[in-house]
């Protein structure tokens, strides 16, 4: 288990300061936020103009117009709403892997984009995805909850063992409200594509931030194996040599090639992330690549 010091330093803090989340869609909001939306309200960001109509607040209609053109018209403005944020943390047993493991290291960069989300004053929903039901609680706002958040993933653990598809598929079947969907996971399981259909089906931007070590993209081993299912306890005994390998780079590079193409057929962004990259070279050359952030 990670302690909250060590997901996140003051550094670390710094250097996240001032970055936003960029969805590329518009989510309708609940309250009242800082990120701006295409629905017209009353906020501080003109959007456009439009003829005056009886109940009209008079404090919007624009008097130099109305003095030019003898013309009443409205000034609207854009409204300004949060956006729900899904940090979903796969907790698989797969996850414990790696040095450091691929878990450690997914909730570090769990806890950058939460902060990231908490200071633009979006609705953030931590979740566990690999266990249990994914379902989202109360959400979390502003810098206040950045130590909560914290808190929270400090306290996951690689358990999971019903399979992170199955998760997916039940979150997707539930009543989330549409929003940002921050999927942090190794996403082994065969299922995964088909799961985040379902997620993407529902309305949610996906932003899949794949955790990988290299040894799982490419394991030096050799000789007889007997490798074990680290969620189900199943065995299998092969014979590595160059032939097994270069079947298994094929499979995994196309399963992976699977997750990428179903995130962006719906919109969203795929990341791909090896344990021990530094958080600032995730942030420029991840996130900032394909414009999750601003």
């Amino acid at each position: 288990m990670t302690t909250t010091a060590s997901i996140l330093t003051p550094s670390d803090l710094r250097m996240l300061q001032g970055l936003r989340l960029a969805p590329r869609r518009a989510f309708a909001g609940r309250v009242r936020g800082e990120r701006l939306t295409r629905q017209k309200g009353v906020s501080i960001e003109f959007a456009d103009y439009r003829d005056y109509a009886a109940g009209d607040d008079l404090r919007h209609l624009d008097w130099t117009i109305l003095a030019r053109l003898d013309r009443a018209a409205i000034r609207t403005y854009q409204d300004e709403e949060d956006l729900a944020v899904y940090i979903a943390l796969d907790v698989s047993r797969s996850m414990d892997f790696g040095e450091p493991s691929k878990f450690r290291h997914a909730a570090r960069l769990a806890a950058a984009v939460g902060f990231i989300a908490l200071a633009g004053q979006d609705a953030v929903y931590p979740l566990s995805v690999g266990v249990g039901e994914p379902v989202p609680g109360r959400p979390w706002r502003g810098r206040a909850s950045v130590r909560p958040l914290s808190d929270w993933l400090a306290a996951r653990a690689p358990e999971g063992t019903r399979g992170l598809a199955a998760s997916l598929h039940r979150f997707a079947a539930g009543s989330a409200r549409p929003g940002l969907f921050v999927l942090f996971s190794d996403g082994l399981d065969p299922d995964a594509p088909d799961a985040l259909r379902a997620v993407g089906a529902r309305g949610h931007e996906i932003v899949f931030v794949q955790t990988l070590s290299d040894i799982e993209l490419d394991p030096d081993l050799e000789g007889d194996l007997r490798l074990l299912d680290a969620e189900t306890g199943d065995a299998v005994e092969i014979t590595a040599h160059a032939q097994t390998l270069a079947e298994y780079k094929r499979n995994i590079t196309a399963h992976c090639r699977r997750l990428e193409e179903t995130a962006v057929r719906y919109g969203g962004r795929y990341v791909r992330s090896i344990t021990g990259q530094s958080l600032p070279d995730f942030i420029t050359h991840g996130l900032r690549r394909v414009g999750i952030v601003r």
